[in-house]
């Protein structure tokens, strides 16, 4: 019997030390860290996928297609290459209770990804380290995924 409670006891300690070193998470980055001390901050289009396909493969996108570049003062510009002509679009930024990134534009633009043709606003969200832009998911336009620039 005393064999028996000494064996748990151990199973018990080897149980508790092996669940007691926490595997180190990769850091991630945070809608909390899109305070005003980190500014200014770019955002590169690294890949798009398909909304309409489920589990469709991301397409990683290459070179210098599309960036947000986000100042402190919560204004932003947005700059595409399109045929080799940059196009940029200028405006402010804010965060609601959900940790959306509200883009706000001063003008109607081409490179406003949006469903209304009238529509100013791009929705972004913080996934796994990356900024996601699924404003126009609905009208079948893919994921776009962006990630910051050091």
């Amino acid at each position: 019997m005393r064999n028996r409670v000494v064996f748990i006891l151990c199973m018990l300690s080897f149980v508790v030390i092996s669940c007691d070193k926490d595997e180190a998470e990769p850091e991630r980055f945070t809608v909390q860290d899109f305070s005003a001390t980190n500014f200014p901050q770019q955002w590169k289009l690294v890949a798009t996928r398909s909304a309409m396909i489920p589990n469709a493969e991301i397409t990683k996108i290459e070179g210098d297609a599309e960036r947000y570049i986000f100042n402190e003062d919560y204004t932003f510009q947005k700059k595409s290459k399109i045929d080799g002509e940059t196009i940029i679009a200028e405006g402010t930024f804010s965060i609601d209770e959900r940790e959306f990134i509200i883009l706000e534009y001063l003008e109607e633009s081409s490179i406003v990804k949006k469903c209304n043709s009238q529509s100013k606003k791009e929705f972004l969200y913080f996934s796994e380290g990356q900024l996601i832009n699924s404003t126009a998911v609905a009208c079948d336009w893919p994921y776009f995924y962006y990630e910051r620039v050091d």
